[in-house]
Protein backbone atom coordinates (compact mmCIF):
# COMPACT_ATOMS: atom_id res chain seq x y z
CA UNK A 1 0.00 0.00 0.00
CA UNK A 2 2.80 2.42 0.93
CA UNK A 3 4.67 1.65 -2.30
CA UNK A 4 1.53 2.33 -4.35
CA UNK A 5 1.05 5.70 -2.64
CA UNK A 6 4.69 6.65 -3.21
CA UNK A 7 4.51 5.71 -6.89
CA UNK A 8 1.34 7.77 -7.29
CA UNK A 9 3.00 10.97 -6.07
CA UNK A 10 6.46 10.32 -7.56
CA UNK A 11 5.94 12.52 -10.67
CA UNK A 12 5.03 15.51 -8.48
CA UNK A 13 8.13 15.26 -6.28
CA UNK A 14 10.70 15.27 -9.05
CA UNK A 15 13.39 17.93 -8.86
CA UNK A 16 12.65 21.18 -10.66
CA UNK A 17 14.67 21.96 -13.77
CA UNK A 18 15.73 25.59 -13.47
CA UNK A 19 18.29 25.54 -16.26
CA UNK A 20 16.04 27.65 -18.49
CA UNK A 21 14.99 30.14 -15.79
CA UNK A 22 16.36 33.65 -15.58
CA UNK A 23 16.20 36.57 -13.17
CA UNK A 24 13.10 37.67 -15.10
CA UNK A 25 11.21 34.65 -13.70
CA UNK A 26 11.67 36.10 -10.18
CA UNK A 27 10.32 39.58 -11.02
CA UNK A 28 7.65 41.03 -8.80
CA UNK A 29 6.78 42.17 -5.32
CA UNK A 30 7.21 39.82 -2.37
CA UNK A 31 6.10 39.99 1.24
CA UNK A 32 8.74 38.62 3.56
CA UNK A 33 9.03 37.60 7.20
CA UNK A 34 11.48 35.86 9.44
CA UNK A 35 12.86 35.35 12.90
CA UNK A 36 16.19 34.64 14.50
CA UNK A 37 18.83 36.03 16.82
CA UNK A 38 21.02 39.14 16.87
CA UNK A 39 23.50 41.00 19.11
CA UNK A 40 22.53 44.66 18.76
CA UNK A 41 25.64 45.85 20.59
CA UNK A 42 27.66 44.84 17.52
CA UNK A 43 25.71 47.37 15.43
CA UNK A 44 26.11 50.46 17.63
CA UNK A 45 27.38 51.37 21.08
CA UNK A 46 24.75 51.85 23.77
CA UNK A 47 22.50 49.07 22.50
CA UNK A 48 21.82 45.96 24.62
CA UNK A 49 24.65 43.41 24.68
CA UNK A 50 24.13 39.70 24.13
CA UNK A 51 22.19 37.57 21.70
CA UNK A 52 18.48 38.37 21.69
CA UNK A 53 15.52 37.11 19.66
CA UNK A 54 14.21 39.13 16.76
CA UNK A 55 11.30 38.97 14.35
CA UNK A 56 10.66 40.99 11.22
CA UNK A 57 8.31 41.64 8.31
CA UNK A 58 8.81 43.56 5.11
CA UNK A 59 8.40 43.76 1.37
CA UNK A 60 10.77 43.83 -1.56
CA UNK A 61 10.58 44.20 -5.28
CA UNK A 62 12.74 42.34 -7.80
CA UNK A 63 12.91 44.04 -11.21
CA UNK A 64 13.57 40.96 -13.37
CA UNK A 65 17.08 42.22 -14.22
CA UNK A 66 18.87 41.15 -11.03
CA UNK A 67 18.23 44.26 -8.94
CA UNK A 68 15.64 45.40 -6.41
CA UNK A 69 14.75 47.33 -3.29
CA UNK A 70 12.72 46.87 -0.15
CA UNK A 71 12.03 47.65 3.49
CA UNK A 72 11.94 45.70 6.75
CA UNK A 73 10.39 46.44 10.16
CA UNK A 74 12.32 44.65 12.93
CA UNK A 75 11.59 43.97 16.60
CA UNK A 76 14.83 42.89 18.26
CA UNK A 77 14.29 42.27 21.96
CA UNK A 78 11.79 45.13 22.13
CA UNK A 79 13.95 47.52 20.08
CA UNK A 80 12.10 48.66 16.96
CA UNK A 81 14.17 49.24 13.80
CA UNK A 82 13.13 50.53 10.38
CA UNK A 83 15.39 49.26 7.61
CA UNK A 84 15.67 50.14 3.94
CA UNK A 85 17.28 47.50 1.72
CA UNK A 86 19.80 49.15 -0.62
CA UNK A 87 22.05 47.85 -3.39
CA UNK A 88 19.93 44.69 -3.64
CA UNK A 89 21.10 42.23 -6.28
CA UNK A 90 19.99 38.66 -7.02
CA UNK A 91 20.83 35.86 -9.44
CA UNK A 92 19.01 32.60 -10.07
CA UNK A 93 21.21 29.50 -10.34
CA UNK A 94 20.64 26.35 -12.43
CA UNK A 95 20.14 24.31 -9.23
CA UNK A 96 17.05 26.46 -8.39
CA UNK A 97 18.85 28.42 -5.69
CA UNK A 98 18.86 32.21 -5.70
CA UNK A 99 21.84 34.22 -4.47
CA UNK A 100 20.78 37.57 -3.03
CA UNK A 101 22.84 40.40 -1.54
CA UNK A 102 21.94 43.79 -0.07
CA UNK A 103 22.94 46.36 2.52
CA UNK A 104 20.66 47.50 5.35
CA UNK A 105 20.20 51.23 5.96
CA UNK A 106 18.97 51.41 9.57
CA UNK A 107 17.01 54.62 10.16
CA UNK A 108 17.24 54.68 13.98
CA UNK A 109 21.02 54.18 13.98
CA UNK A 110 21.80 56.42 10.98
CA UNK A 111 23.98 53.54 9.80
CA UNK A 112 24.24 51.18 6.85
CA UNK A 113 25.52 47.64 7.42
CA UNK A 114 26.32 44.97 4.92
CA UNK A 115 26.41 43.71 2.37
CA UNK A 116 24.42 40.75 3.64
CA UNK A 117 24.35 37.63 1.47
CA UNK A 118 21.73 34.91 1.52
CA UNK A 119 20.95 31.80 -0.39
CA UNK A 120 17.29 31.20 -1.19
CA UNK A 121 15.47 28.09 -2.37
CA UNK A 122 12.48 28.22 -4.69
CA UNK A 123 9.54 26.52 -3.02
CA UNK A 124 6.90 27.01 -5.70
CA UNK A 125 6.94 28.45 -9.21
CA UNK A 126 4.25 30.55 -10.82
CA UNK A 127 2.42 33.75 -9.93
CA UNK A 128 2.46 32.84 -6.22
CA UNK A 129 6.14 31.91 -6.02
CA UNK A 130 7.60 31.16 -2.59
CA UNK A 131 11.24 31.59 -1.65
CA UNK A 132 12.87 30.32 1.55
CA UNK A 133 16.21 31.42 2.94
CA UNK A 134 18.68 31.36 5.75
CA UNK A 135 21.32 33.76 6.96
CA UNK A 136 24.06 32.35 9.13
CA UNK A 137 25.69 35.53 10.31
CA UNK A 138 28.21 37.30 8.18
CA UNK A 139 30.16 39.57 10.45
CA UNK A 140 29.66 41.83 13.42
CA UNK A 141 26.01 42.53 14.15
CA UNK A 142 24.65 40.38 11.37
CA UNK A 143 21.68 38.26 12.36
CA UNK A 144 21.32 34.51 12.26
CA UNK A 145 17.81 33.86 10.96
CA UNK A 146 15.44 32.01 8.66
CA UNK A 147 12.97 33.71 6.37
CA UNK A 148 10.32 33.21 3.73
CA UNK A 149 9.11 35.33 0.83
CA UNK A 150 5.77 35.09 -0.96
CA UNK A 151 5.20 36.81 -4.30
CA UNK A 152 2.04 38.91 -4.22
CA UNK A 153 2.43 40.54 -7.62
CA UNK A 154 4.46 39.97 -10.77
CA UNK A 155 4.70 43.74 -11.26
CA UNK A 156 7.74 45.69 -10.14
Amino acid sequence: MLATCLLAVAPSVRAQNCSTWSNYDLRGTYTTSGSGWIDLSKLASGLPSGTIPMAWVGAETMNGLGQGSGWVAVNAGGVQLSIQLVNLTYAIQTDCSVLISYSMKIKELSATIGPVSRILAIGARGPNMDLYGIQAGGGAGMPVDVMSKHRISMEY
